[in-house]
Order: C-alpha cells, then structure tokens, then sequence
C-alpha cells in the first residue's frame, strides 16, 4: 500500500526543483526590467538637460549593459523549460532549442526589449525598421523569437511611433520637421500593417496585439488632418501638408534648380525601397516559418486525439475487466506519444503543451489505474474484480517523458477511477477492497495536500477529490449498517457515481 510521507517527500522535491527553476526566472524578469527603465531614463535625461556630453557617456553605458545582460539571459539554459523531462530527474540542460519556451515571463521582457531596440534605431537611423537579423539580435544563439521580434519590432514599433508622433505634432510651430516625421511614421505603419495582414494569427497571444495595430495608424492619421486644419485655418506654413502640386518628391525633379540636391533626393528614395524591400523579405520568411508551425500544430492536435481515446478506452477495459485490451490500448497510446507527438514537440518545443499534455495526463492516469490493479508486472491476465495490488506507481517510474503537474493531475483524476471501482467492489459486499479504494484515495489527498502551493489546475481538482473519499467512508458506512442487520449491501453511491475527473 502507498505511504503517503514517501509519495510526499518525491512530490516535494520535484516541486521544489520547479520551482526554483521559475523564481529564479522571476528574479531575472525583475532584472531585465529595471535594465529597460534605467536606460530610458537616461533617454530622458539626455533629451531635457543642455549638458548632454557626460549623459550620453552615462546612456552609453547603461545601454552596453542592457545588451549585455540580455545576451546573457538568452544563453543561460536555466531560463528555459525543458521540452521533455528526464524520467532520472536529472532536467540538466547545455544545448538549447531555438524554440525552447521561457520560464516565467521573462519572454515578455524580451518583447520589450525588441520594442526598445527598434524605436531607437527607427529614431537614429533615418526611420528604419530594425532588422531581426540586426547585430544586437545575433549572435551564438538568436536573441529573439519570431514572435517576440513581430509583438516588439513591429507591432510595439507602431504604438511608441504614435506616441513620438503626438510629442513632435505638439510642437509643430517650432519644429518644421514635426509634419514630415508624422508623415513617414504614418507610411511606417501603414507598411507594418500591410505586412501583417498576410498572416493568420488564430488565437494567438498576437491576435490582440495586431488588432490594435489599426488603432496606431488610425491616430497617425488624425494627427496629420488635425495638422492640416489648424495650419490651413491659422495661416501657418510649417504645419501646412503638402498636398498641392503632388508628393514632395515629384516637385523637387520640377522646381528644385539644384541637380545635386535632386541627385541626393533620388539616392535616398533608392535606399529607403530598398529597406523597405528588405523588410518586407524578412517578414516573408518569418510567415513561412509560422505557417510551417501551424501545420505542425495542426497535426499535434489531431494525432493526440487518439493517443487521448486509446488512454480513455483503457480506463473503461479495466473497469469491464478486460485487462488484456486495457494493455493494448496503454502501449498503443504510449507508442502513439513516442512515435508521433514526441518529434513534433521536440522540432516545435512550444507545443509542449495544450494537447500533448492533456494526452500525457491521461497516460498517466490509465497507467496509474492499471498498476494499483495489477502491480506493475504487466500481467495481461489479471481480474479486475480481485482484490487491488494498491500500488501507486511514483514520477520516475513513468517512462513517458511527463512533468509534476501532468503526474499530480493524473494522480487526481486516479481517486474518481478507484472510486468507481470501490462502488462496484461494494455492490458485491467486498469490503477489504472497498477499505483498500478508500486508504488510497486518503493517501493521495493527504500526499497532494503537504506537497505545499499546487499549480491552478491541479487546485480545482481537490475538492472533487475530497468529495469521493466522502462518498467512499459512506459505502463503508452503509456496508456495515447491512452487516449488522444481516441484509443485503446495495450501495447508494451505485447510480451517482464519482466526479473527481470534473
């Protein structure tokens, strides 16, 4: 029978090692954090103070150690999830996978990040869009995710250029490029858009993200006619768009008498195409990847449907009996996990979870619910209806590469399996296995319970738990009122059933 000190003390200690795992993580973020608001306040202090030379040599600094710490972070294996757990517990890691997903949130600081790098070099660098392949994004290992790049680069780049945008409108009587900024802000973001379009978000976290896009554009836009109006009805010049006599370029091969200016003017119209022509490339490719991950996705989720079925049609074998089928339907699942979704996993590491891990969880709870049957023999003879071997397989035993939370899931969702199989061991008056059904759902409850803080899922989960070992001290209950009266033992729970899976 489990003892659940010993099933504690492993559910601790795993949890413990993800744990320290994610605050470090956390403690990282924070980091990461206070990096990006030093150096835009230093930004600040540069762009408000008439001494700018020592501030710039202070901004400097503050933005080579910005690049260095999230260059850092980004090669650090423990800021990474582990695609697959080794069942040895040993979770080291030194190669890691371009698409290894981030612990804690620290995925959001280098969306930030890529926000930061792209507003400046934009500002700086004659309103171009940053490159994912720019010099502080490579490296031994790519800085940046596609996605990360898309919510940062591009879709972060849009909202601070109508931010900037409104800053230089308000002082357009002073500034004369004030206009001609916002104009090339606004293509900017019409051409990010455009670009955009063209992908098929889904759900994703960047759906809402690129929805709001069009809202930047659109203030860009009101900027520009409220410009327009007040220069027109005030008279002023240096506010007034351009509209007459066609785009400034075409007037310049027109009015402008000096051949070298016009020279210029066309050199730097050949160079702004060409870096929007190689941007919009760069986009190309990064669509082509993501469509590649959709497909990937797609099949993930349609293959874990029968490796989730084959778990689930284990669990109803055994409750008939027929263990032979049960162990067919485990192996098939576990060959299914194996051959199938484990490849797709391991090239696209974020789609660890979802369908993967739901089928992982029903692995674990068929596997669970076969060995506290029959022991863990394999013994495709075994008779449901005999007395239960009680034994409770631990992480490490489970072969398929599982985490702590899918194991604790799984070993929830077992007390409803054991409780159903406690209503039939009652409706034939046996009480040992009816007192066996109910010591082990104690076990697991009180093991989950001094395992210490439980992830969210797995916290809902325990007062269906709780609930069936109520139900179980009540077959006891009524089987030993029908002992003492020398009647027969029909049980109440028999057409109520349990529900520690809801």
């Amino acid at each position: 029978m489990v003892d659940y000190r010993e099933l504690t003390n492993q559910l601790v200690t795993k949890m413990k090692q993800e744990d320290d795992l994610r605050n470090k993580a956390y403690d990282r973020s924070w980091e990461l954090n206070a990096a990006l608001i030093r150096v835009e306040m230093a930004h600040e202090e540069v762009l408000s103070s008439p001494d700018k030379k020592e501030l710039i040599s202070i901004l400097e600094k503050e933005e080579e150690s910005l690049d260095n710490l999230f260059r850092e972070t980004a090669l650090s294996p423990g800021m990474y999830n582990n695609i697959v757990h080794n069942p040895s517990g040993n979770d080291e890691i030194t190669a890691i996978h371009d698409r290894a997903p981030r612990r804690g949130n620290i995925d959001n600081k280098m969306e930030s990040y890529a926000r930061y790098k792209s507003v400046r070099y934009y500002l700086k660098e004659n309103k171009r869009v940053l490159s994912p392949n720019a010099p502080c994004f490579a490296g031994t290992r790519k800085i940046l995710t596609d996605e990360e790049y898309l919510g940062g680069a591009c879709i972060g780049l849009c909202h601070d250029l109508s931010k900037v945008a409104v800053s230089r409108a308000s002082n357009a009587m002073s500034d004369p490029t004030a206009v001609q900024f916002v104009q090339d802000a606004r293509d900017t973001v019409s051409n990010i858009l455009q670009e955009l379009l063209e992908f098929d978000w889904r759900n994703s976290p960047l759906r809402r993200k690129y929805d709001s896009t069009k809202y930047a554009l659109k203030q860009l836009e009101t900027v520009l006619y409220e410009l327009s109006v007040a220069g027109a009805l005030g008279g002023h010049d240096s506010v007034k768009l351009e509209e007459e006599g066609g785009p400034k370029q075409k007037r310049i091969k027109v009015d402008d008498k000096d051949n070298s200016d016009g020279k210029k003017e066309e050199k730097d119209k050949e160079i702004e195409t060409s870096a929007l022509e190689t941007f919009k490339q760069e986009i190309a490719e990064i669509k082509d990847r993501m469509d590649h991950r959709d497909k990937l996705r797609e099949n993930l989720i349609k293959t874990a449907r029968d490796a989730q079925k084959a778990a689930k049609n284990s669990i109803f074998a055994m409750h008939r009996g027929n263990t032979k089928s049960a162990v067919k339907l485990l192996i098939d699942c576990e060959n299914c996990v194996r051959n199938d979704l484990l490849p797709i996993v391991k090239e696209e590491p974020t789609l660890r979870g979802g369908s993967f891990s739901n089928v992982l969880e029903e692995y674990v709870e068929g596997k669970l619910f076969y060995c506290w049957l029959h022991g863990n023999d394999n013994d495709e003879s075994g008779d449901s209806n005999n007395k239960p071997a009680g034994k409770i397989l631990t992480f490490d035993e489970i072969t398929l590469p599982i985490t702590v939370d899918e194991y604790i899931g799984g070993l929830c969702d077992l007390t409803g399996e054991i409780g159903r199989f406690a209503v039939a061991r009652g409706t034939v008056r046996d009480k040992e296995s009816v007192k066996i059904c109910l010591e082990t759902s104690k076990n697991i409850y009180m093991a989950i319970r001094m395992a210490g803080k439980l992830p969210s899922n797995i916290n809902k989960k325990m007062n269906p738990l709780k609930n069936s070992i109520e139900k179980m001290e009540r077959i006891l209950y009524e089987q030993s009122l029908m002992e003492m009266a020398g009647r027969k033992f029909e049980s109440s729970m028999e057409e109520g059933g349990f529900d520690a899976e809801d």
